[in-house]
């Protein structure tokens, strides 16, 4: 017999175990802890308890991101100025940890400006999800920008994607179809209430954010779209559920 059938029995044996513990790292029940406010009105960003090394690396990126935020409010202080930030946890495992942030403010410009932006990440890894790499080749590609008060994200453009918005979105006398008709580039984030992926979009004028409502993506749009089943599991999957 040679070799290689020897070791084949072993060598599929063994990638199965690694496969397992790699995915079995996201399988315990996430413990999330709320740290004390920024400042007045400025929530912190969630941490992950007793965190192993991969949700260590997850929450060294919500420190720095509640360092932006910091030192923007901090810029922000003045007679009638104000910083708000609200944060919800929108998907709290299996795989991943999703997180959306509101935040409002009056730093003495012309208008007063608000962003909501999702921050979501991969349990496993400990790396911040790169959309464009959940969809197959060609159907969406990666945006790199930042909110307004400079805190960089990532955000996808996709016409598959503004395909499937336009169609379901639901106009109303002040935010017609017309307003969103030609976004092609998206915030991205799991929501567990809603059971799918939600999209909303990213690129709007200020006064038009009102009008950049949320659809959800659910198991039926997703496989449409050629999202593997791995990355189904991964959106879809919930704590004590199948």
């Amino acid at each position: 017999m040679p070799l290689v059938d020897k070791l084949k029995p072993g060598l599929c044996l063994g990638l199965a175990l690694l496969l397992s513990a790699h995915w079995s790292v996201a399988q315990k029940t996430l413990q999330l802890v709320s740290g004390q406010q920024i400042r007045e009105g400025v929530a912190a960003l969630p941490r992950i308890a007793a965190p192993n090394i991969a949700e260590a690396k997850i929450n060294a990126a919500l420190d720095r991101q509640d360092l932006w935020v910091r030192k923007a409010a901090e810029a922000c202080s003045g007679p009638g100025m104000f910083w708000k930030r609200v944060v919800t946890v929108t998907k709290s495992g299996p795989a991943l940890l999703s997180v959306l942030v509101s935040d409002s403010a009056d730093c003495g410009g012309v208008h007063p400006f608000d962003e909501t932006f999702p921050l979501v990440y991969d349990l496993r890894t400990g790396d911040a999800v790169r959309w464009d790499k959940v969809f197959p080749k060609g159907k969406a590609e990666e945006v790199s920008t930042s909110s307004s008060d400079g805190m960089p994200w990532i955000t996808v453009r996709s016409k598959h994607l503004q395909a499937l918005y336009v169609a379901s979105y639901k106009g109303t006398r002040d935010c017609g179809i017309e307003i969103v008709a030609g976004e092609t580039e998206f915030h991205l984030y799991p929501d567990e209430n809603a059971n799918g992926l939600k999209i909303f979009p990213a690129a709007l004028p200020q006064v038009a954010h009102p009008c950049a409502t949320a659809f959800t993506l659910r198991a039926k749009e997703l496989q449409a779209l050629g999202v593997s089943q791995q990355w189904q599991d991964a959106i879809l999957r919930q704590y004590g559920k199948p």
